[in-house]
């Protein structure tokens, strides 16, 4: 490989990513992750795999893909996705599916299509360097496939899964079942599981007031679950996760109403897989260099 082919072209490369995506970004707005849904974005998945193959099955004629498994390709990817992280960590982010409240749309970095677009290159890179490694077997080797196959999940399913992530709010009133929730975009749901209000609370303790709510929890699999949700004490249902959010404020203690918030992220289970792996491959592989 000619000396070119370096990180000062993947710097390049980043820097062509990041202002391809700001044109996108002005031209068609943040991206519309409801479009990426299941199945679509299993399609997508496949695609890529596909790509990707064909890519690393053409590495001896194609110098970029040979550059692209390459630390030179690899950190200045790295180092951008990390500075765009920092910038969505210092900014404060508006809701998802909200517009953002700055002209750029830097306060809604999961649809900003710099950031996307930063990740899916960092995801291909890896990729890449999971399919090279694939051909040279060793111990060694497979600890640095099983690091390196934990980040590529960890990305995929972190990026293509936030299509499917739902966060729904749900208003339930003292003796009352509610199986209907709304988006942020306040379009109504019906969902999977239901929620009973027998009773809401506010609790004193010394340093703040909590509240909360004593429920029934049903699915419409005959699971029935009985539970307190507290504020940061959220129940787990079937891969829902339910959150005291907010009650009629305007009466306090006297509310009869309380607000849920509801998530579910099917891809979490995969995204924790990934880091899973990303860690044990590390570990191991220092325990045998030792």
């Amino acid at each position: 490989m000619k000396k070119t082919w370096g990180m000062t072209e993947g710097a390049i490369v980043c820097c062509g990513i990041v202002a391809g995506g700001m044109l996108l970004q002005l031209l068609a707005g943040p991206v519309q992750w409801d479009a990426m849904a299941w199945p679509l974005n299993v399609v997508v998945l496949a695609m890529m795999l596909v790509g990707m193959t064909l890519m690393h099955l053409c590495r001896g004629r194609v110098r970029l893909f040979r550059w692209m498994a390459t630390l030179q390709a690899g950190i200045p990817a790295m180092l951008t996705c990390a500075m765009l992280t920092i910038l969505m960590g210092v900014t404060r982010q508006t809701p998802s599916g909200h517009v953002p409240t700055d002209p750029i749309g830097i306060t809604s970095m999961l649809s900003f299509w710099p950031f996307v677009l930063s990740y899916v290159w960092l995801m291909l890179l890896v990729g890449m360097v999971c399919l090279t490694r694939l051909g040279h077997p060793s111990w060694r080797n497979l600890l640095f496939l099983v690091n390196h196959l934990g980040i590529f999940i960890a990305l995929v399913c972190g990026t293509l899964g936030n299509a499917d992530m739902q966060r729904l709010f749900m208003t339930v009133e003292e003796g009352t079942t509610e199986w209907r929730a709304v988006d942020s975009r306040h379009r109504v749901h019906e969902l999977p599981v239901a929620i009973e209000l027998h009773d809401f609370a506010i609790i004193e303790s010394p340093t703040m007031p909590v509240y909360a709510s004593d429920v029934t929890v049903y699915t419409k699999k005959g699971l029935v679950v009985r539970d307190t949700i507290k504020v940061n004490k959220p129940l787990a249902v079937r891969g829902w996760k339910i959150y005291q959010y907010s009650y009629d404020e305007a009466k306090g203690k006297e509310s009869r109403i309380s607000v849920f918030e509801l998530v579910r992220d099917p891809w979490l289970p995969y995204v924790y897989l990934g880091i899973f792996m990303m860690l044990a491959g590390a570990v191991l592989n220092w325990l045998v260099r030792r």
